[in-house]
């Protein structure tokens, strides 16, 4: 077997297990948990050539697969390590007690990261995001249409998965493509496309290295059958904005040599299918933000555990008095000992030799490390303190960490807001170019992009702020983003402003109806 075949052969399903981390540090142990090879993650390497999009075809990109996997692999080994961590297993599983290997050792892996990326789905995308007309934009049935699409593609719950590798790895990618056998469809029903949230893992987004830095094509890995069992074979599609590509390999660390190109189509979308999902320009989760603060609180919790037994199974020092085994325990089984003192000198005595920490300081620290980790990553912190009696709504918000999830939610959904733009711009594409789709003059700028966070809180105060803006001639719209108890701020001034004329209008006609009564009545009186 050649060397190239007994790469391969060392590569399935788990290959990104073990990669080239660039030089990691060769020991460092912390506590006592050792942290050989430890790597420090500075977010997700973004994929680029120095290419641009007129340049691309098959041998620009059979050229260029090598570094693109070999700069893959790096991110693909931080994300299986961020997913563990998020899934509980986290560096804590690693203590010993190294001073003490016969004593017990606790383990308490509190699961943090697990409580902050499931806050993270949940607030932003609990109530998914809404599609309304834009300022610019001339509304119509077509919008209504493009929700209709979103519902059938199960957008709500894919926009959660996507943001669990949003939040936990940095990024996540997502794919679009024409459906397929759409013939004799109902298209007023279904999507003439299809959304795919792809893994992470088998999935990467190329762009170009130059000023631009626009999208040049992605790619889906797959694992095809091969003709020897132990040596796998890989299929990649590629796909850019006018063509997919399809090219095989042995090994998903191929040499400038080791893609093979199989062929080439011409597809009809005029944008590369994918969207990028992300919360920041590098590619940062919030994972590995507080993965190190997480686990000196792991540390200490683990250790205060260690603490309380050790304190409980305290060693039983006898002074002056002789006691056997036996004795010893009639000790332990009735709670108690009866000592004599034979030599006044010498009295006899019996002490507990005990090595406890000063738990009130341990856990000031604990506290200390647990409020910098929800901040940082702006996820209010679970507390069963109370605010006293005295404390507003506004002040409960802020110490309770709200206000500060909600600062960092607003800029996050500026990035993912982008992300969605991408895909509607693609999803529109095949729409359009769809013989029998109702959508045919809805751009992307008609649309306005609305996330649902729950903005109720403090409604009284609110409400009571909104009416006095009211009151004031403050234009509609311009009070509703005054006091930020709307999402969409523009259409919701729309639908006040129809309420405000419908109820004009009827008060116009019910004092014309009583004018005409009253009139009636007079002629009546008169007769």
């Amino acid at each position: 077997m050649s060397e190239n075949e007994k790469q391969a052969t060392r590569i399935d399903n788990s290959v990104y297990d073990v990669i080239d981390t660039g030089n990691p540090n060769p020991s460092r142990t912390y506590g006592d948990i050792d942290y050989s090879g430890f790597k420090i993650m500075t977010g997700r390497k973004k994929l680029e050539i120095p290419v641009s999009k007129e340049m691309l075809n098959e041998h620009i990109i059979e050229r260029y697969l090598p570094k693109v996997f070999n700069d893959l692999s790096s991110n693909i080994y931080d994300y299986k390590h961020l997913f563990n961590v998020y899934a509980g297993k986290s560096n804590i599983q690693k203590k010993e007690r190294k001073a003490n290997p016969d004593k017990e050792n606790s383990i308490v892996d509190e699961r943090h990261p697990f409580f902050m990326v499931e806050f993270k789905k949940g607030y932003l995308y609990g109530n998914d995001t809404k599609y309304s007309c834009a300022e610019s934009g001339s509304c119509t049935d077509e919008l209504t249409f493009l929700s209709k699409y979103m519902t059938e593609q199960k957008k709500p719950r894919k926009n959660i998965d996507i943001s669990e590798d949003v939040y936990i790895a940095g990024a996540g990618n997502r794919m679009i493509l024409p459906r397929k056998n759409y013939a004799g469809m109902d298209v007023t029903k279904k999507a003439p496309f299809e959304i795919f949230n792809l893994e992470y893992t088998r999935s990467f987004i190329v762009y170009s290295s130059n000023y631009t830095h626009e999208m040049l094509f992605g790619g889906i890995i797959t694992e095809i059958p091969s003709d020897v069992p132990e040596i796998p074979k890989y299929e990649i599609m590629i796909y850019d904005h006018k063509y997919s590509y399809r090219f095989s390999c042995n090994t998903l660390f191929p040499s400038i040599n080791g893609v093979n190109f199989l062929s080439k189509q011409r597809h009809y979308i005029g944008y590369v299918p994918f969207s990028e999902w992300k919360i920041n320009s590098a590619r940062i989760g919030i994972v590995e933000v507080v993965e190190s603060i997480l686990d000196a609180a792991n540390m200490i919790s683990s250790n205060e555990v260690d603490n309380v037994i050790d304190y409980v199974n305290s060693i039983l020092l006898v002074y002056n008095q002789k006691i056997s085994k036996q004795s010893m325990d009639g000790v332990l089984e009735n709670r108690a000992m009866q000592l004599n003192t034979t030599d006044p000198s010498r009295p006899a005595d019996a002490k507990y030799l005990v090595n406890a920490l000063n738990h009130g300081d341990v856990m000031q620290k604990y506290e200390a490390l647990i409020k910098v980790a929800y901040s940082i990553v702006g996820v209010p912190q679970p507390t069963t303190q109370s605010t006293s009696g005295g404390d507003t709504g506004e002040a409960r918000n802020l110490g309770g960490g709200w206000a500060s999830a909600s600062v960092v939610a607003d800029n996050e959904e500026i990035m993912l807001k982008e992300s969605e733009k991408n895909m509607l711009e693609i999803c529109l594409a095949i729409c359009i170019k769809h013989p029998s789709c109702p959508i045919k003059t809805l751009d992307i700028t008609d649309i306005e992009i609305n996330f649902n966070r729950n903005r109720n809180d403090n409604l009284l105060v609110k409400t009571q702020s909104l009416q006095n803006l009211y009151s004031m001639n403050v234009p509609k719209e311009i009070s509703l983003n005054y006091v930020g108890i709307s999402a969409n701020s523009h259409e919701d001034a729309q639908a006040w402003d129809k309420a405000d004329k419908e109820a004009k209008n009827n008060v116009v006609v019910t004092q014309k109806e009583e004018t005409t009564e009253v009139e009636d009545e007079i002629e009546v009186t008169k007769e």
